[in-house]
């Protein structure tokens, strides 16, 4: 009668080792992650802005600045214009960066798109009517009326690349128009830090007019050049 023959164990294979991603990858994963983290600082940011703000548009003068007072009241709709523009805007534009919202839902990119164009009118025009009768003159009006025009430019640009569907250009230029939209933000965020250093009001308030979006436009011209640019075409023949 024959045996059996004797089984041998099997031994599992070694488990490999996880592959580490490659070193041209890396740098990619890092900037994805600067880019989600950038994202939410400034949807959170733009979020507290338009909380803070809204209270201008009940038009009650007891939440009006007091060095400002009689002029929100004597150009109320000039007011509510820039403010109510002003809100729709800085709440609206962190959405039309998300890449996976414009590719898969392109309609909605647009209808929001034309949404924050009507917003960044409304706040440019109404900051436009206000700036002239603002405070430390002539340094701060000044500045808020720059920051106005190149607000309705820079968008005025964008929409004009979006319908030549030159979404390069369109990108850096909406991207230029919602750092100057920001200036609400930053504004809000210098004037405290000045009145912390001890810097008084009227020279912080003159300098802040300009530096709360010159500092924008300098990021956003930093962003710009590290947009990944349409891989150039072969050579004909």
């Amino acid at each position: 009668m024959n045996t059996p023959e004797s089984r041998v164990p099997t031994v599992p294979p070694p488990t490999a080792p996880p592959v580490p991603p490659p070193p041209a990858a890396r740098p990619a994963q890092r900037r994805g992650r600067g880019a989600r983290a950038g994202w939410w600082t400034v949807t959170v940011l733009a979020f507290l802005t338009a909380l803070f703000t809204a209270r201008y548009l009940t038009l009650d003068p007891e939440v009006f600045l007091d060095q400002q007072r009689a002029v929100y009241l004597a150009n109320r709709v000039p007011l509510a214009l820039h403010v109510g523009g002003g809100l729709v805007a800085i709440l609206l534009g962190p959405w039309q960066f998300l890449p996976r919202l414009r590719a898969r839902r392109p309609g909605l990119h647009r209808l929001t798109g034309r949404l924050y164009l009507l917003a960044v009118l409304a706040t440019g025009t109404g900051g436009l009517l206000l700036a002239p009768r603002g405070l430390v003159g002539p340094v701060a009006p000044i500045g808020f009326t720059a920051l106005a025009v190149l607000l309705l430019l820079s968008s005025a640009q964008a929409f004009r690349f979006a319908l030549r569907r030159d979404l390069v250009r369109h990108r850096a230029w909406a991207t230029r128009s919602y750092a100057l939209i920001l200036a609400a933000a930053t504004l809000r965020i210098w004037l405290p830090v000045a009145d912390l250093v001890g810097i008084p009001f009227e020279q912080a308030y003159a300098t802040v007019a300009w530096t709360c979006w010159l500092i924008n436009l300098v990021v956003a011209e930093h962003l710009i050049g590290r947009f990944p640019r349409p891989a150039a075409a072969p050579p004909a023949g």
